[in-house]
């Protein structure tokens, strides 16, 4: 079968603003691939369909450990891609534009080191990675190669409208102590919804959220006020139940007690030995 060894396409309209382009390589010969990749501050995505490869951080022998489909994330170090053997190989790739990655649902909530390649499981269920995979190969070496990519990417594209609401919910939760229905209300959502699409763009839920922005509010209290307001008084004013409520988020967000941070930040604090602040120490 006569196969074109490297080729490239552009996306539909829908996408060209967040993909550079699809491309497929598929080499029956026996010559084996050796280059250098680099991220480029933009992601890509890579399918490996025949042939093995071992990736490699640059001066490093050492490979790493990948999937058959794996994300090179943006502003990866550059990697060696080196071919093992002589076997054909068969690829297909998703290059994003710089920052083109933002504009897809995905979960990237990973610690991990950023310039790993990582298996696209660590970003999407891997029914959904098995099921690309699938329909890639069945298209490999057809004109129609790009179409399961193309529909994978349509269905996930953040919405510029969903998108403009997270950020306003975002900073809502930073500023102000608001609930959750009451915020999925101002941006015309249901709270499951708002819910969901927050998950999505943030990688946290509106909660998980709202806890942290609440315990950076307490963290911005001035010295002055702080000198002047017992532990109840700055629970209420940031709207926990009361002190222990403050004193448990504290230690569970930022790692000490509310005693602790604001004397090593103020020296301020002449509450420690008042008998209804014993629970502080």
């Amino acid at each position: 079968m006569d196969t074109v060894p490297y080729e490239q396409l552009r996306p539909p309209a829908a996408l060209s603003d967040a993909i550079e382009c699809f491309w497929r390589l598929l080499l029956p010969s026996v010559v084996a691939p050796d280059e250098i990749i680099s991220a480029e501050h933009r992601a890509e995505i890579l399918f490996q369909f025949a042939g093995h490869s071992q990736i490699l951080p640059q001066a490093s022998e050492r490979p790493f450990e990948c999937a058959s489909s794996w994300l090179m994330r943006p502003f990866a170090q550059a990697l060696h891609v080196r071919q093992v053997g002589v076997s054909s190989s068969a690829m297909i790739g998703v290059r994003f534009t710089p920052g083109g990655w933002a504009a897809f649902q995905h979960t990237d909530t990973t610690d991990k080191q950023a310039y790993s390649f990582m298996p696209l499981n660590d970003f999407y269920p891997p029914h959904a990675v098995r099921q690309l995979e699938a329909q890639l190969y069945h298209e490999l070496h057809t004109p129609q190669w790009a179409y399961p990519l193309v529909t994978f990417f349509l269905g996930r594209k953040v919405e510029q409208l969903y998108f403009e609401r997270i950020v306003y919910a975002t900073a809502q939760l930073q500023h102000r102590l608001i609930s959750v229905s009451a915020l999925a209300d101002e941006v015309n959502l249901s709270e499951r919804q708002f819910g969901r699409v927050f998950r999505q763009q943030v990688g946290l839920s509106p909660k998980q959220y709202a806890r942290i922005g609440r315990a950076n509010r307490v963290l911005s209290t001035s010295a002055l006020d702080v000198s002047t307001m017992t532990l109840e008084q700055l629970a209420l004013r940031y709207g926990y139940h009361d002190a222990p409520h403050l004193v448990h988020e504290f230690q569970t967000l930022v790692g000490m007690s509310p005693l602790a941070y604001f004397t090593g930040s103020y020296d301020l604090i002449d509450q420690k030995f008042r008998k209804h602040d014993q629970f502080l120490q």
